[in-house]
């Protein structure tokens, strides 16, 4: 379980720099699960293309 703290941790790093913590995804998947692989890329990959371009991290560089 020492992954899942590592990520939490570096969730609260993005999202203080202002990348939106939908943008990254922490899941198990084994090496014999190829689908469910490809299934989860194509969910995440169009989530993080129907929310555009990441606003948060554009107006922290504004600041």
């Amino acid at each position: 379980m020492v992954a899942r703290r590592k990520f939490a941790l570096l969730k609260n790093m993005l999202n203080y720099m202002g990348v939106e913590k939908d943008r990254v995804n922490f899941t198990w998947v084994s090496a014999s699960e190829g689908a469910r692989f490809a299934d989860l890329m194509t969910d995440l990959t169009n989530k993080v293309k129907a929310m555009g371009p990441n606003k948060g991290l554009f107006e922290k560089k504004a600041e």
